[in-house]
């Protein structure tokens, strides 16, 4: 282990302590896994005799932390083991975090206390903590369990990974799985369990008569940024229009005849500043590129106005 991945001295909980892997370990960590093996093969690789090249890998990249109960039952007593990885300093100044809980403990939130004692040493001060900015979980879609845990301890769901990671299935077999990622800003941390997870509204008006297709701007463009679209082809009252946006979570494209008066009433009855929402003349055939282009703009201005 390099210099610069000193371990870190025990910190203990209610019902936990988190300390650094050890070769006095290695029995504990072959029962608990062998226990668990058939649970957790259905989202990971178990291997009940590796953590010698778990204890050989430590470095500044790459820590592992292992959780043990206080008060051990049914032949050993680890909870869990934890690994920060893919440590990136810098600008970045962030990581990815993995883990597996083990039998009999599953359940009882000893893991969750001592994911909690982990993020502490995460986000806390150099040398004793790791000084991380950001820390993210990548999970796949079914895995609900870990999920619900990270989101116990207060993570949030930032996005979708497609092909993230090539893992065998129950059957054996690998093939490329999705995941959804959550993550934890230091600035978040200590988080309230289960946060609100706000949606980012943005929107967008195509101020002009609807288009009569599916190539218009304005379907285009609700696709491309993922809301809904609330077309005067549809409704034709523009009051009602923008009554729709108001209440979508998400935001919308308006596309409607509107400007003055009447755009800038009705973005703001929509709770939205008329000055953030782009508004676009109408392309009855518009390209992907032009789509694009304008969605990158529509996102632009709403991420500048969060700042």
């Amino acid at each position: 282990m390099s210099a610069d991945a000193a371990a870190p001295v025990p910190v203990r909980g209610d019902r936990v302590e988190v300390r650094p892997p050890a070769p006095a370990d290695e029995g504990a960590y072959a029962a608990a896994v062998t226990r668990s093996a058939q649970r957790l093969s259905e989202f990971a690789v178990p291997d009940p005799y590796n953590l010698p090249a778990i204890i050989a890998s430590q470095s500044a990249t790459y820590r592992t932390f292992m959780v043990h109960a206080l008060e051990p039952e049914d032949g050993h007593g680890l909870v869990g083991r934890a690994n920060v990885a893919n440590v990136v300093r810098g600008s970045f100044n962030s990581a990815t975090i993995g883990y597996d809980a083990y039998d009999p403990y599953v359940g009882k939130g000893l893991f969750a206390e001592g994911l909690q004692l982990i993020l502490d040493l995460v986000f806390g001060d150099e040398p004793q903590g790791m000084g991380l900015h950001r820390i993210e979980a990548n999970i796949q879609p079914a895995n609900v369990r870990s999920a619900g845990l990270v989101r116990s301890v207060g993570f949030t769901h930032e996005g979708f990974s497609r092909d993230f990671l090539n893992l065998p299935g129950t059957d054996g077999r690998r093939a490329w799985r999705d995941h959804d990622r959550y993550t934890m800003l230091a600035d978040d941390w200590p988080a309230a369990p289960y946060r609100h997870e706000p949606w980012r509204r943005v929107a967008a008006v195509v101020a002009g008569p609807p288009a009569l297709d599916q190539r218009g701007l304005a379907p285009q463009l609700a696709s491309e940024l993922a809301v809904p679209l609330f077309s005067a082809s549809v409704v034709p009252a523009v009051a009602t229009l923008f009554e729709l946006l108001r209440a979508s979570p998400v935001g919308g494209v308006i596309e409607a005849k509107v400007a003055g008066p009447e755009l800038r009433m009705g973005l703001a009855r929509a709770s939205l500043d008329p000055a953030v929402v782009p508004v676009f003349e109408p392309m009855h055939d518009a390209s992907k590129r032009d789509v694009v282009a304008k969605a990158l703009r529509v996102r632009a201005a709403f991420a500048a106005r969060e700042r």
